[in-house]
């Protein structure tokens, strides 16, 4: 196999090419040069669908550039990098960072470098480390005032490409595209029943007698899904992909990291996603009104004109109603390997489940 014509995996990384694209970026200071680095994992040193790196570097001169990098590469193992390009993950976030991300002005990560390799499969991002910031717990939950920060970051992309996102985006990727439809379904129906052996304590009567019904109907839910005005998204919108600034000088609210999950879809599927994964039941009871109402105004804010709360709710429901495959998919699909993990999958199975049960959803699943 050829190689690529940047580095695909660690081990390949150099001091030119590093070197190259920090002073690219201007975080370099003239006249000095990056001496050495060395590699550590982030997390898992190999995650299931790719690896993440941080990067320390040393100068010729103390704080002549940024004292780390974090890196996003694919799966070294082809088999795992096809789980990922059948629903373009990869190229999602290259895209991104390349493309969508100049179109708008919202909180994110300066990116050095992003790029893939179509004939190999291989992909590196190259970003800022976010150092400073707080990662969120989905596991422990989120606040209202967490909420409204991460609708005030993702709002700007929302009403940005709001209805409109084929002018310049006609080729990407949507919810209810043959393309996406069948590349995304038989990860959910090769394990839903698999989550159900694995935490039957999460699952009442009422989901299990509809789940022959919401298996057979969820390709027309997608199609349901894009049925309403589109938008990009986010797509992975939970506490952990939220870097959370906690008033320190220089540091923003909140910064999205993590975007394999851009597509184009209903908006509300990102704060759907964000109840169902990190959202106490209890909290979101609580605050689902008055973070739809918030997200309705900052819309407003930003230009989108006539996006009722009834249609808001309405994109909410189907959107609640969808995500909850994403839970079920993950609680099948993995086995914990640490207890968080297996918090993770019991919160969030409890909170997609209780939000579509507490909503009356089952009744809109399509026949």
């Amino acid at each position: 196999m050829a190689e690529s014509a940047f580095p695909v995996r660690p081990e390949l990384l150099t001091v030119e090419w590093l070197e190259g694209l920090i002073r690219g970026g201007g975080d370099l200071a003239a006249g000095e040069h990056l001496v050495s680095f060395t590699v550590k994992p982030v997390g898992e040193v190999i995650g299931v669908l790719g690896e993440v790196v941080r990067v320390f570097l040393t100068y010729s001169a103390p704080t002549a550039g940024p004292a780390t990098l974090v890196i996003k590469f694919a799966h070294k193992n082809a088999e795992n990098r096809q789980i990922a390009n059948n629903t373009k993950m990869y190229e999602r976030e290259v895209l991104f960072f390349n493309e969508v991300a100049r179109e708008v002005a919202m909180p994110m990560t300066k990116c050095y470098f992003a790029q893939m390799d179509p004939v190999t499969g291989g992909n590196a991002v190259v970003i800022e480390d976010l150092v400073g910031y707080d990662v969120g717990d989905q596991v422990r939950g989120v606040t209202l005032e967490q909420v409204k920060m991460v609708i005030d970051a993702i709002a700007p992309l929302h009403a940005r490409f709001y209805d409109n996102w084929s002018e310049k985006f006609g080729h990407m990727m949507t919810i209810d595209s043959e393309e996406y439809i069948e590349g995304f379904t038989p990860g959910f129906f090769g394990t839903w029943e698999q989550s159900i052996k694995n935490f039957p304590e999460c699952f009442p009567k009422e989901i299990l007698d509809a789940m022959p019904r919401y298996v057979a109907g969820l390709k027309k839910l997608m199609k349901e899904m894009g049925n309403r005005k589109m938008t990009f998204i986010h797509g992975d919108v939970k506490m952990d992909n939220a870097m959370f600034g906690g008033g320190r000088s220089g540091l923003l609210p909140v910064i999205m990291i993590d975007w394999q999950n851009m597509m184009i879809s209903n908006p509300l599927q990102d704060l759907a996603w964000l109840a169902a994964s990190s959202l106490k039941v209890d909290v979101r009871r609580a605050i689902e009104d008055e973070y739809l109402a918030y997200y309705q105004v900052k819309m407003a804010e930003h230009g989108v004109k006539g996006y009722t709360i009834d249609q808001i709710r309405d994109d909410y429901d189907v959107a609640l109603l969808f995500m909850m495959n994403f839970n079920m998919l993950i609680a099948g699909a993995f086995v914990p390997s640490s207890e968080r993990d297996r918090q993770m999958a019991i919160a969030g199975l409890e909170r997609a489940i209780a939000a579509v049960v507490d909503r009356g959803l089952l009744a809109r699943i399509p026949v």
